[in-house]
């Protein structure tokens, strides 16, 4: 039976670099061999706030005025044991970082390219999620300029029209509770989306309907995607090369294009291969082919894990 640890509090500094774009802060952690977002467990008589600004002090240097929650995070480790971690929005204010024993180096990153720098695909989504706040709460552009990627998505479950959390016609409600239940969708902000396909089943056209809707484009159904011929949907993938397009798609033939791109276009995979319902893997390309690829676990963990 999976054991429940304390929550373990951090923080996501944030700051406008000197070419006027937004950038956070990520950790090196030398006992982990990781890139991280700071953050660590709560002393006696410590609120989260309280810890997660004196984690990033400690461990960066820099004093930060935290702001509105980030989406949390909830894991199953190793060890089966169940781990959540809150993180805040920190504005940085000054401050000076200095090698210590927990941190031996910081780096002062683009949003996308913080993305793919991170170790942890767990903490790829509080990234986008400040991305989002900052653009609806402060105007800020969250990227200097959208990058156009591939981004493969496998279907999500789907919804019920008598769900609480959704309205009459299975679409979610208005507002910032929304905004955080659908991450997939907010990805318009950091990168830059031309097409958005999907098989034609129902619940993969739904898993991309309000992405689609928000770059004001329609979700164009492609039997290709459907899982009839691998071969049909790897001449589709080809033809995307350069180009910003969203693929949604179930979960075999995901891993049949990932498989695929790894062996064949020497892909890289920055992380073992998952397909959790509702997520997807961001690929970037030349012209020629597929060069990289990271995982972004975008929806609610399956039995805890990710």
């Amino acid at each position: 039976m999976s054991k429940t640890k304390l929550p373990t509090y951090g923080a996501l500094p944030w700051r406008i670099g000197p070419k006027g774009a937004v950038e956070v802060l990520l950790i090196h952690r030398p006992s982990h061999g990781d890139w991280s977002i700071p953050k660590g467990k709560a002393e006696p008589g410590e609120t989260g706030r309280e810890c997660a600004a004196r984690e990033v002090r400690e461990e960066t240097g820099f004093e930060c005025r935290l702001g509105a929650e980030l989406p949390p995070i909830r894991y199953e480790d190793s060890k089966n044991r169940i781990k959540t971690i809150r993180y805040w929005a920190a504005a940085a204010d000054s401050g000076h970082f200095t090698a210590n024993e927990e941190v031996d180096a910081v780096r002062w990153l683009s949003l996308p390219a913080a993305l793919r720098t991170v170790t942890e695909p767990r903490d790829r989504p509080p990234i986008v999620a400040l991305g989002t706040q900052l653009q609806l709460q402060l105007g800020l552009n969250p990227v200097p300029e959208r990058e156009k990627m591939l981004l493969l998505v496998r279907g999500a479950q789907v919804i019920k029209r008598n769900d609480p959390d959704h309205t009459d016609d299975g679409t979610p409600p208005a507002g910032a509770a929304a905004l955080a239940a659908t991450p997939l969708a907010a990805l318009g902000s950091m990168f830059e989306i031309e097409r958005v396909l999907s098989a034609p089943s129902p619940r993969c056209i739904g898993t991309v309907a309000e992405l689609a809707r928000r770059e004001y484009l329609e979700v164009e159904p492609s039997d290709h995607l459907a899982g009839g011929s691998l071969q049909a949907t790897l001449n589709l993938v080809a033809q995307q090369r350069g180009k910003g397009t969203v693929l949604c798609t179930h979960e075999d033939v995901l891993a049949g294009v990932l498989a695929h791109l790894s062996r064949h276009e020497r892909t890289v995979l920055n992380k073992r291969f998952r397909v959790r319902k509702g997520s997807a893997w961001v690929v970037t390309s030349d012209s020629s082919r597929y060069h990289s690829a990271y995982y972004l676990p975008l929806s609610a963990p399956e039995n805890g894990n990710v």
